[in-house]
């Protein structure tokens, strides 16, 4: 338990993808509800328009379809992104650990200009 407690406040270890996995069904969840008052919106439509509340139910699909594209590949961005740096964590640590910071650069041997 300790070590869990000191990964999460060093920022060892990030939470953030499963955050990702999380918001991806909420966001699944969302485009569902969205295409529902889509689908509402085409029937009621069809009270005015035969022609347009049919062009909206073949739209429909095709939009829940991109959307769900769009939103998976975004959240698989967002979890690469993530991954990049664990990799970059255990690449560090493979190496010898932490990096110790820049040596102050050597003096300069060029003579000042005179005025």
């Amino acid at each position: 338990m300790n070590d869990f407690v000191k990964r999460f406040i060093n920022f060892d270890k990030l939470i953030a993808t499963t955050l990702i996995k999380i918001l991806y069904w909420v966001g699944l969840a969302g485009i569902a509800v969205w295409g529902l008052i889509a689908l509402v919106g085409a029937f009621g439509m069809m009270t005015q328009s035969v022609l347009a509340g049919l062009g909206m139910l073949i739209l429909i699909p095709i939009g829940l379809a991109v959307g769900v594209l769009f939103w998976r590949f975004l959240c698989e961005v967002y979890i690469v992104i993530f991954g990049i740096y664990d990799r970059l964590g255990e690449v560090r640590d493979r190496l010898g650990g932490p990096v110790p910071p820049a040596a102050a650069p050597p003096p300069s041997s060029a003579v000042p200009p005179q005025a």
